[in-house]
């Protein structure tokens, strides 16, 4: 196969995994790897997306390991070897976390597995945000995974390390072994109302299509609270759990309130939606308490607003709790 070649099947398979057609996007990588490219990590990677989004986790989170940031890890550095998926046997291990904090949330439903599989001590070096909120976890140590000053960082001392994303993998991870439940918890600083968030961190690449521009969701919900960044997460968590009902894209926001069990309804656009979400599904195994709403077409947020509105108003009382 010719780089030419190869270039284009990457980019076409990324354009239907844009446009959710995962099925047609896996066979076109792996048309790619039978022509002579069946090591190649990008390849892998793509197919990767192209089986999470169809529930295939097993698979496709074995494919995540080819992941460029994996590879190039600060972990890497150590001079302890990575775990695994070997029984632990009372060794100590270190988990580094990687990407966003809500990537984070997510993922940390993992970390307290490690008992079960022989774990003696349970460490994890995470983004400082995170670090009082995952205090919870019952780990031996949570440190923050830099410094947002400069200067070194103090990893304890461990056997092994594994990076979070890796977890589902070396946990042998399947879609029907999902739990959805919650596994974080936070005193709510409030008793009631319903929460919005319309917009993302703007650094995010895909931020262009998942945030709602123009205060389009606030005016159209003016009864409800617009929930600002906070820089703690544990903070964070406080006043999520204070609502009966979070509405927001893709951001962080809807990782704390599915990790916290308190109802969320997420708008997701018709294209570059995250992996996670499985297109036109209204539910996820991810979150039982997380309910989906998609746009119709690019960049059409009217249609979704108009559909959680008409909902809302169908609510009598609006208890979230309940839709």
């Amino acid at each position: 196969m010719s780089p030419l070649d190869r270039t284009a099947c990457l980019a076409a398979a990324r354009r239907l995994l844009d446009v959710h057609r995962a099925v047609e996007a896996e066979a076109v990588v792996r048309a790619a790897c039978a022509a002579g490219r069946a090591d190649d990590p990008e390849l892998l990677f793509t197919l990767a997306f192209a089986l999470l989004r169809q529930g295939r986790y097993a698979e496709g989170f074995a494919a995540y390991e080819h992941r460029e940031a994996r590879a190039k890890a600060e972990t890497r550095q150590l001079p302890t070897p990575e775990w695994d998926g070997a029984p632990l046997a009372g060794r100590s291990i270190l988990v580094w976390t990687e990407q966003g904090i809500g990537d984070e949330i997510q993922l940390a439903r993992f970390i307290p597995q490690l008992r079960g599989r022989g774990a003696g001590r349970v460490l994890l070096g995470c983004h400082p945000a995170n670090v009082r909120a995952f205090d919870q976890l019952g780990l031996d140590a949570v440190f923050p995974r830099f410094n947002p000053g400069g200067g070194q960082v103090s990893v304890p001392a461990h056997d092994c390390w594994t990076l979070i994303f890796s977890l589902p993998h070396r946990l042998g991870l399947a879609f029907e072994t999902l739990d959805g439940g919650p596994y974080l918890a936070a005193e709510p600083e409030r008793r009631g109302g319903i929460a919005i968030v319309e917009r993302g961190n703007p650094k995010n690449p895909n931020d262009a299509a998942r945030s709602i521009p123009d205060g389009l969701l606030q005016r159209a919900l003016p009864q409800a609270e617009l929930l600002e960044p906070m820089g703690d997460v544990l903070e964070s968590l406080r006043r999520v759990a204070g609502f009966d009902l979070l509405i927001t894209v893709d951001t962080s926001w809807a990782h704390m309130a599915g990790a916290l069990g308190v109802p969320c309804w997420l708008l997701l656009p018709a294209e570059r939606a995250d992996w996670r979400w499985f297109p036109k599904a209204d539910r996820t195994p991810w979150y039982d308490s997380l309910r989906l709403f998609w746009q119709e077409a690019r960049g059409d947020w009217s249609g979704v607003i108009g559909e959680v509105a008409a909902r809302l108003q169908r609510a009598v009382p609006p208890d979230s709790r309940r839709v």
